[in-house]
């Protein structure tokens, strides 16, 4: 199954929903996320009702915009975003499952190697800042899994 996503032309967060992940098999999400080799991947998971995501998610596009304007397609920053309402929480445990995470906004980044997709990163709620750290720091890891290939 590919995933599909939801890139408005000009903007520089790719917004996928959950939807179209959650049916593939394990690690197959994070597979379907993380395409090429020589790419920091930068992943935010995203619910309804989460204040905390409302608050981040000016300053994550922000931070995708300077770094696409800089980097240029050395990274790639998406959002998957998870449906959630009081009377349905399925949906996100489905993501916690999937993504193994606690909540959410949860930041992932990833490279690609050549045995398959690595985490570099993951935090629960992060600056902006050390989201860029360690999205900048990832660059040669991503770099030398590119050449290794």
């Amino acid at each position: 199954m590919t995933v599909s996503s939801q890139v408005i032309s000009g903007k520089s967060v790719e917004v996928i929903d959950f939807q179209r992940l959650k049916g593939l098999a394990d690690d197959g999400a994070v597979e379907a996320l993380v395409k090429e080799s020589g790419v920091v991947y930068v992943t935010a998971l995203t619910r309804d009702g989460c204040s905390g995501c409302m608050e981040q998610k000016p300053l994550f596009r922000e931070l995708a915009q300077k770094m696409n304007l800089d980097l240029g397609g050395r990274v790639h920053f998406a959002n998957v975003h998870v449906r959630f309402t009081e009377d349905d929480r399925a949906e996100s445990w489905e993501s916690k499952k999937v993504f193994r995470h606690a909540a959410y906004p949860t930041y992932l980044v990833h490279v690609r190697s050549k045995k398959g997709v690595l985490e570099v990163y993951r935090a629960v709620y992060p600056t902006m800042e050390e989201l860029e750290k360690q999205t900048r720091e990832s660059l040669d890891l991503a770099k030398f899994y590119k050449d290794e290939a």
